[in-house]
């Protein structure tokens, strides 16, 4: 099962997510350069009813689906996905969450437009769909939603929702996390758990006007035995202990190792530690598939992806956000949608990592190498000049491509 989280620190802002799908399932890191602006946005075969500003987007997604589970837009905005479990059903046939990601992400130019215009979409269409590779897993889903103007969660049950802003480090996972925390939910559920006076026009469930006290979200919406067997709330707990080791340290490389750990602890039940790089033994046999770090910086953003499975495995490859343009410092791979390339390197980096597949401590044991050919690759970027040059970007990019091969030609 996956997570997402926010991170802000004195040594920066950052936002990491995981995904963990079927293990032979394929995943795409694609480049989508900037469009002219429309009055729609166009995700595959669907058109959304919101406008699309034309963004450039950075996404990773299965790619046999359109959408994005996760990615930054060249406004600097980001938006993990999770799937989440309710006791009000999605439609079987309705839109997938990957979609809705896609869409906000092309429409928004701040985390603030993004909250809004996956509450629209919430609102206006009927979530759901088959969201698995095999089987007919059908969900909701919840988003982690982050950008230069702060961050949000956003929490759906069909077509319910609820969502607060973060100040502080916050993880999400496979179940709900709100409880009387919200600062607003649509107004089916307002009437049942967070009730006010209509008649004074409240802006939200805030604001003056309230007849009783608010309920908590996740107790009215959420299917507990679902949750308890996506052991969301225990990984959510794990997170959330790494991130606050993360916060001391302040740096790229502690954002990064929330998502490489292994065996982190559940508060709750400390005999029980929680992978946060899954492999094919972990919950339901899903290992990580893909990662993402995004790193806010004053004049843009860094995104940085592993392109591959276990991120405990594999290095993190940069990809520059500046005045609305991606720039990859790694050129050995193709980032055009619709290409086989990236699905490629994905395949050859499951297959050299057969040994890593069942037995984490395999990558423990290279950790330390890991470790520091990631600091190399952290070098070659933190070495260029706030507005590089042509020459000096592919020089970064021949530093950074040959780190890339030396690592990826091990036996993992």
């Amino acid at each position: 099962m996956c997570d997402s989280y926010y991170l802000p620190t004195e040594g920066g802002v950052f936002m990491g997510k995981n995904s963990d799908r079927n293990a032979a399932e394929p995943q795409a890191f694609r480049i989508i350069p900037r469009r002219e602006p429309a009055a729609a946005v166009t995700v595959g075969p669907r058109s959304f009813d919101i406008k699309d500003a034309g963004h450039a987007l950075a996404i990773s997604c299965p790619t046999w689906m359109p959408g994005a589970e996760m990615g930054l837009n060249g406004a600097g905005v980001a938006i993990g996905n999770e799937a989440v479990f309710s006791r009000f059903k999605p439609a079987p046939d309705g839109v997938l969450g990957m979609d809705f990601v896609r869409a906000a992400l092309a429409s928004a130019s701040s985390a603030q437009e993004a909250l809004e215009a996956l509450i629209t979409l919430t609102d206006r269409y009927a979530q759901g769909g088959v969201g698995s590779f095999k089987g007919k897993l059908v969900y909701n889903n919840t988003y982690m939603i982050t950008g230069p103007d702060g961050a949000f969660v956003l929490e759906t049950a069909a077509k319910r929702w609820a969502w607060k802003q973060l100040d502080a480090p916050a993880a999400i996972s496979n179940s709900y996390s709100l409880t009387d925390d919200y600062k607003r939910v649509d107004v089916v559920t307002r009437k049942a758990i967070a009730v006010v006076n209509e008649r004074m026009a409240c802006l939200d469930e805030a604001d003056a006007g309230r007849l009783s006290e608010k309920g908590s979200w996740k107790d009215y919406v959420e299917n507990k035995f679902m949750s308890r067997f996506s052991a969301g709330d225990a990984r959510q707990r794990a997170v959330l202990g790494l991130l606050s080791a993360a916060t001391l340290s302040g740096g790229r490389a502690s954002a990064m190792n929330v998502l490489r750990a292994h065996a982190a602890i559940d508060p709750e039940h400390p005999t029980k530690p929680r992978n946060v790089c899954d492999h094919d033994q972990d919950v339901m046999g899903n290992p990580t598939t893909a990662s993402m770090l995004v790193e806010y910086k004053p004049d843009g953003a860094v995104l940085w992806f592993t392109g591959a499975s276990y991120a405990c495995s594999n290095l993190f490859k940069p990809i520059l956000l500046k005045d609305g343009q991606f720039t990859p410092l790694w050129t050995g791979y193709d980032y055009a949608e619709g290409s086989a390339g990236g699905e490629a390197y994905w395949l050859a980096r499951r297959k050299a990592a057969k040994h890593v597949r069942r037995n984490p401590m395999r990558a423990e044991d290279k950790a330390g190498a890991l470790a520091e050919a990631q600091s190399l690759v952290f070098d070659a970027v933190d070495a260029l000049p706030a507005s590089p040059s042509h020459e000096e970007i592919i020089a970064a990019s021949m530093r950074i491509g040959a780190l890339v091969a030396e690592w990826d030609s091990q036996e993992l």
